[in-house]
């Protein structure tokens, strides 16, 4: 069994891999389905061996995924399979958490595979995002109605803002001067991505304050520091080079260029010249409220309006850059599952994410740990902001993070020594 588990492993971190590199590329070949439904079977039959920590949040995840049964039978009564199961997935994906705790045996080689994908993101990532700009790789599909190519860049940055802050603690390590050069990477595809996605732009600046912020070692926040004198040399470098992109603009008019990423950036506080933005936040907002409208009144506030339909068309959304009938989310997962299943569980969620988030504060949190939970806080982010964590590109990586944070805990509890190394204290000047 340990040897089909551990083919099961490598198995795993592959198909992560294809995700995090391709992102919807290749969402339409159901590889995270397969790997959920192969983690479930192994799950079954290590049931009696299994450990994890049993507290709130491990309840609550638990209690999520045995209502969502209950929301499955009562959508497939009146919705397509097909569309019921789809939309099931928002809850079923936390199973991927769990999942992580059958690696346990080989926890450290896992981690160190997991955080390997993300040191070649950068180099990865502006190879295809160059090859995407020619027209035969652009148009090239090999599954479902996206090209290979096809680059969500909110996605980009939740990978960028995880290989950066992977590199910046040393979890990944370089050599010089390419420790440099994947800085330099990382900046010049933020600088992209920012020019295409808001969202993903606060997203990482926002998550990287929160690090920041409750990080107290003296040997990163020096490292930090050493790293604003990097990012003066790295502007210097990448804006010429920004200046001289020329791309086709998006579905919403943006292309990018420093001047679309000054256009994102003060488009949170006025009202952009570039009609899109101000348009994008709008219809947003509209759907937003109404959400929130009838969720907090009969029938929908106990149980929401269920799976297996699709919330713009049920809402009535009138869209003119996308299809209706492929938008089925608002943007935005915690109104998804408000809209979905109601107010209760919507709340069960809020005290998931407030008891997850309040370690933060934790006096014995570990740099693992914070770095962990920044990175959940960017996936939760963007997701905010965009169809994001209720499909796999996002819904894959982020529960996997979730799951390594829980076998951290757990591991503290039942782990040997040389794991235990990885927890230590985030006051030391050690990384």
């Amino acid at each position: 069994m340990n040897r089909t588990l551990n083919t099961y492993q490598r198995f795993f971190c592959l198909i992560l891999a294809l995700y995090v590199y391709l992102g919807k590329g290749i969402a339409y070949g159901f590889f995270a389905e397969l790997t959920l439904f192969l983690g479930i079977l192994f799950l079954l039959f290590e049931i009696k061996q299994f450990k994890i920590i049993w507290d709130v949040k491990t309840k609550i995840m638990t209690a999520l995924l045995f209502l969502n049964i209950a929301f499955i039978v009562r959508g497939l009564a009146s919705h397509p399979f097909l569309d019921t199961i789809r939309d099931s997935f928002v809850i079923n994906y936390m199973l991927f958490a769990f999942i992580i705790l059958l690696f346990k045996e080989h926890f450290l080689y896992f981690l160190k595979t997991i955080f390997k994908i993300y040191k070649f993101y950068p180099i990865v990532t502006l190879v295809l995002y160059t090859l995407s700009l020619n027209k035969y790789f652009a148009d090239f599909e090999l599954l479902g109605p996206y090209h290979l190519l096809y680059f969500k860049f909110g996605d980009m940055s939740v990978h960028l803002f995880v290989a950066f802050i992977l590199q910046l603690t040393n979890l990944n390590e370089f050599k010089k001067p390419f420790d440099f050069i994947n800085l330099l990477i990382i900046l010049f595809l933020f600088s992209i991505a920012s020019s295409y996605s808001r969202g993903g732009m606060l997203g990482f600046l926002f998550a990287f304050g929160l690090f920041y912020f409750f990080v107290k070692d003296k040997f990163l926040i020096n490292r930090i520091k050493t790293y604003l004198k990097y990012l003066v040399v790295g502007l210097l470098v990448i804006t010429p080079i920004l200046l001289s992109i020329k791309v086709e603009e998006n579905f919403q008019g943006r292309k990018a260029g420093a001047g679309q990423v000054v256009s994102n950036f003060t488009s949170i506080f006025v009202d952009s010249e570039d009609g899109s933005l101000s348009d994008n936040k709008l219809w947003r907002l509209l759907w937003w409220g109404k959400i929130l409208d009838y969720s907090f009144t009969p029938p929908y506030i106990l149980n929401g309006k269920g799976l297996g339909m699709s919330l713009a068309a049920d809402d009535d959304i009138i869209m003119d850059s996308e299809d209706v009938s492929e938008l089925r989310s608002p943007h935005n997962f915690n109104l998804t599952i408000m809209a979905r299943y109601g107010v209760p569980i919507f709340m069960l969620w809020g005290i998931w994410l407030y008891f997850n988030f309040r370690r933060f504060k934790a006096p014995n949190l570990s740099k693992l740990e914070l770095v962990i939970l920044s990175i959940q806080v960017v996936f939760l982010f963007n997701a905010s902001f965009d169809v994001f964590l209720e499909g796999p590109m996002g819904a894959f990586p982020f529960w996997v993070f979730v799951g390594i944070d829980l076998a951290c805990l757990t591991l503290s509890l039942y782990g040997t020594k040389t794991e235990l190394e990885l927890f230590e204290p985030n006051n030391t000047a050690v990384v």
